[in-house]
């Protein structure tokens, strides 16, 4: 019987198997929507499984979507035949299936799992001790999923693919251009327009039919400048970037620095740093996020930045479970902050939807730097709706992810900004409380 099954690969599909073939053990594939990724991917991880025993695994950003994806799907032959992605595999080569683990066992031992990285998934991956791994839609996935997987892919020797369409200017698409200047990875970048799948008849039809233009370009495209979907400040971030404000600037001498927290105990703590200019504009001039560090840390860092930049702080913004949970055990966050010289203004609660408007009436008006910031920016780029994957809609309520804490610490200066405003000034006495509290240091 001849291997692949029922498959013969497209004429754009063809140097990736070749490379593959040759030795390549990395792959990004950023392909649009409806060219076969998952196909061509699976019927090359089929081969390979069959001339190689050890484990394979086909993994999705979540269960429901691998099972959608692969393991309950069908699509269409290159003669007109209708069958299931797991026809691919010949009945004879397979020595048991297990439908409820959606894993299948080849006569020569390999093993075949599809599966979703949500949860604790990506360590039952490393366990499984994989040797090769496709990662589908990699784009949407979370990137420590891979980070995981990694090093057991890499003691075997193993191979990865990297297939996806984009969303935004995340991890999948710092993995691309990276991998465009890495001569171990195979990289390919095909629209619609490359692999002749739709014409523009087809897309106008989409248009009229009333799909978004940015899921559009994204999933067609393959644009990596529209904003991830369901992002609440995408594109708002895009425009920034467009007018170039996302660059390199000085601090401003004289200026009073702000601060605005997004605070956590198990969960990440964020800390923007802006200034407030003349024009009336803002540029926010550092980021700074960490997990499982006390109050005291925090502080410890503001006083580091204050004196190594030669600066003083005006307000520092805090949401409004500072003076609600403990931050450090069996102490009042506001009190032991103010015993340090670190007087906090507690933001007004606001409903995130109003929180939400106020931040994209804002962001016109401020500049981030590049390199300080970077994370900060990620946050405001990727905070997102929450999505039902069987519904395909997305809820009118934030996705709790890596993102949120520095896009709230954003949220907070906006509101803070709004309700309390700048001035005055931190006092000379908190200055001395500073400096005695922690020796200039």
């Amino acid at each position: 019987m001849l291997i692949p099954h029922k498959f013969a690969p497209r004429e754009y599909q063809i140097p990736v198997l070749k490379a593959l073939q040759n030795g390549c053990k990395k792959a990004v594939l950023v392909w649009a929507r409806g060219l076969g990724k998952d196909l061509v991917a699976m019927n090359y991880l089929i081969m390979q499984a069959l001339q190689s025993p050890g484990v394979y695994l086909h993994c999705f950003p979540n269960y429901n979507q691998a099972k959608r994806a692969i393991w309950k799907s069908v699509h269409d032959t290159h003669d007109g035949d209708s069958i299931s992605y797991l026809d691919h595999i010949p009945e004879n080569l397979i020595k048991h299936k297990n439908s409820s683990e959606m894993m299948i066992q080849f006569v020569n031992g390999s093993i075949y799992c599809v599966m979703g990285l949500d949860g604790k998934n990506a360590m039952r991956a490393r366990g499984m001790n994989p040797k090769f791994v496709v990662l589908s839609e990699y784009a949407f996935m979370d990137a420590e999923s891979w980070h995981t997987i990694e090093p057991r892919v890499k003691q075997n020797n193993g191979t990865v693919i990297f297939i996806s369409t984009p969303n935004g200017k995340n991890h999948f698409w710092e993995l691309y251009q990276y991998a465009k200047n890495d001569k171990s990875y195979f990289t390919s970048f095909k629209t619609i327009e490359d692999a002749k799948t739709l014409s523009k008849n087809d897309i106008e039809q989409l248009r009229r039919e009333g799909v978004p233009e940015d899921f559009i370009q994204q999933e067609y495209y393959c644009s990596f400048e529209r904003g991830s979907q369901g992002s609440y400040y995408g594109k708002l971030i895009q425009k920034a970037r467009d007018e170039n404000r996302i660059c390199r600037f000085p601090i401003y001498p004289g200026l009073p620095v702000h601060s605005a927290w997004d605070i956590g105990v198990g969960d990440s703590t964020a800390i923007f740093l802006f200034q407030h200019l003349a024009n009336g504009h803002y540029n926010f001039i550092h980021y700074y996020e960490n997990s499982g560090e006390s109050l005291l840390h925090y502080l410890r860092f503001l006083n580091r930045y204050r004196e190594e930049k030669g600066i003083e702080y005006g307000r520092h913004f805090v949401p409004h479970d500072m003076k609600n949970r403990e931050f450090t055990s069996g102490v009042d966050r506001l009190e032991s902050a103010r015993e340090f010289g670190y007087r906090m203004d507690v933001v007004a609660k606001k409903p995130i939807d109003e929180g939400v408007n106020s931040v994209r009436s804002f962001l016109p008006l401020c500049k981030f730097h590049l390199d300080n910031c970077a994370h900060g920016i990620k946050c405001l780029d990727f905070y997102r709706k929450k999505y039902n994957e069987q519904l395909k809609v997305y809820y009118d309520e934030p996705c709790h992810d890596r993102w949120s804490h520095g896009a709230d610490a954003f949220r907070y200066a906006v509101i803070g900004i709004n309700s309390i405003g700048l001035e005055p000034n931190a006092s000379n006495s908190d200055v001395e409380a500073i400096n005695k509290f922690f020796g200039g240091v």
